[in-house]
């Protein structure tokens, strides 16, 4: 019996150390983050709604590596072990946002928010996409709500600025974008970079 309370105990220990690697409790390393994930999945041992977790997380670390359709296969297995999972349809219109294929990467993202709609990554996400295929008036509407969330949203008033300056709303776009420079003077970079990822 105490044999099988060690075993149990080594056991828990160790997958408590992958889900610590699986958050990115460990540090950001991505190689680590997908280890940590790949071993909690393949111990099979978690509930659906953890897999899922599990599956999203080592997504988003591939996502971050550039390898897309690895990415699109998680979040894909994510969803499907837990449909209801916000993050899993949010991440998942990344890559399509990505891949620009718009359309399916705007209904995850109203996926996204019929699940949870106080997320404003989603309405961000949402906004980007919508710039992305010229519909300035649904990615402005999305990029308000953002700003509701926070006014100080430097990134999201940067992205209103450059969608108001594509509609042809030179005036009122270059001051959304001098403010968000006033809040975060790097919000130029920070939009190139989130733009691409």
């Amino acid at each position: 019996m105490v044999a099988v309370t060690v075993c149990n105990t080594v056991a828990i220990s160790q997958t408590s150390q992958e889900w610590r690697q699986c958050s990115g409790g460990e540090g950001p390393i991505l190689d680590v983050v997908i280890g940590g994930c790949s071993a909690v999945i393949q111990a099979g041992q978690e509930t659906s709604t953890r897999l899922a977790i599990a599956f999203n997380n080592r997504g988003v670390a591939y996502r971050l590596k550039g390898e897309y359709d690895r990415a699109l296969t998680d979040y894909d297995e994510a969803i499907r072990l837990n449909p209801n999972s916000a993050n899993a349809h949010n991440n998942r219109g990344i890559i399509y946002r990505i891949k620009g294929d718009y359309d399916r990467a705007i209904r995850d993202y109203d996926e996204a928010i019929l699940l949870e709609s106080d997320f404003p990554a989603a309405f961000y996400n949402r906004a980007i996409a919508y710039s992305d295929k010229g519909d300035y008036d649904r990615a402005l509407t999305d990029f308000d709500i953002v700003l509701q969330f926070n006014a100080n949203n430097a990134l999201a008033l940067y992205a209103r600025g450059m969608a108001k300056l594509k509609k042809g709303d030179t005036e009122v776009g270059t001051a959304d974008i001098a403010a968000a420079k006033a809040i975060n003077p790097k919000v130029a970079e920070e939009y190139e970079h989130s733009w691409r990822r």
